[in-house]
């Protein structure tokens, strides 16, 4: 009884704190979603969504992942649903893609469950609680002496509402241009690498699409392509040739808009090669909240 008492103690104390990147995640209700994999973890600011769109269901959460934990699938889709407070048909669903949302490991689709059954999603039954001791116990992989000391990253800021903004500029450091240049390098052989290990998958895109008809009860559903680095994308398309046509396809059969921002990446600066700083996500935060205001605008007005 003494070891689970303490036990217990150290998961409260760690819970009152900051347990992990993804953790905030976890513990609220949502009147609506960001969806999608690193790309959108990083690059969306609810904040921003909130403050420049009126008369939505709120809280706005963050609720993407990245690429192994949150790839299309029927765990990601439950979790989804049980995020989801109110039901009044006011949210706001954004679902950021690129191939890799669609990837997964080579001859996997038949066990595809069983994989996403081992992720944070599919390990962590209660999606909407604060504190949420089922996601430490079930996700925590550090001691839990950890819970008295601080161990939050440098240039990371995991917000309440889901969204990890890296910084470029701290009181102690800065990430300056040549670590951006050796972190995009190793981005791109992080993706040469997928490119041999991983393929297309239909379970994914058949997925997705279950997603948008359930969401679109729900309210506004709008599918996007966030930007990154101009050889990012090139390697992106280059491999995955016709993606946005086929996704335009599809969005166009089931009438959500696609917003593809893949062609400014000019405008916008990463971190890494493919996911935005912090000033970038603001800014295109706010486009892409015009851009939905604007859609929604002109939708009342044809209706």
């Amino acid at each position: 009884m003494g070891f689970i008492g303490l036990y217990c103690f150290f998961v409260d104390k760690l819970s009152k704190g900051h347990v992990d990147e993804y953790y905030n995640k976890f513990t609220q209700e949502a009147g609506g979603l960001i969806i999608g994999i690193s790309r959108a973890n990083i690059g969306i600011s609810p904040y921003v969504i909130e403050e420049e769109l009126i008369n939505i269901e709120k809280p706005i959460i963050n609720f993407a992942i990245n690429s192994y934990q949150s790839g299309f699938s029927e765990v990601y889709f439950n979790a989804i649903r049980e995020k989801i407070k109110n039901r009044t048909n006011k949210g706001i669903f954004i679902i950021s893609i690129n191939p890799g949302n669609f990837s997964a490991f080579s001859n996997i689709d038949d066990d595809i469950l069983t994989t996403d059954s081992n992720t944070i999603l599919g390990k962590t039954k209660n999606v909407a609680s604060n504190p949420n001791y089922n996601y430490i116990i079930n996700n925590y992989s550090e001691p839990l002496y950890n819970a008295f000391y601080s161990r939050k990253p440098e240039h990371q800021i995991s917000h309440n509402n889901g969204w990890n903004e890296i910084i470029l500029y701290t009181e102690h450091d800065t990430i300056t241009n040549n670590t951006i240049k050796y972190w995009k390098s190793l981005t791109i052989k992080r993706n040469i690498k997928r490119v041999n290990t991983d393929e297309k998958s239909q379970y994914r895109i058949d997925s997705f699409i279950k997603l948008i008809k359930f969401l679109k009860e729900e309210g506004h559903v709008f599918v996007i392509r966030i930007p990154a680095d101009t050889d990012i994308i090139k390697f992106e398309n280059d491999v995955w040739q016709g993606f946005d046509k086929e996704f335009d396809s599809i969005t166009k059969k089931y009438n959500v808009p696609y917003f593809n921002y893949s062609n400014k990446s000019d405008e916008y600066k990463t971190y890494d090669g493919s996911h935005l700083e912090s000033e970038s996500a603001k800014k295109f935060t706010k486009q892409l909240s015009l851009d939905i205001k604007n859609y929604l605008k002109a939708k009342k007005y044809k209706n």
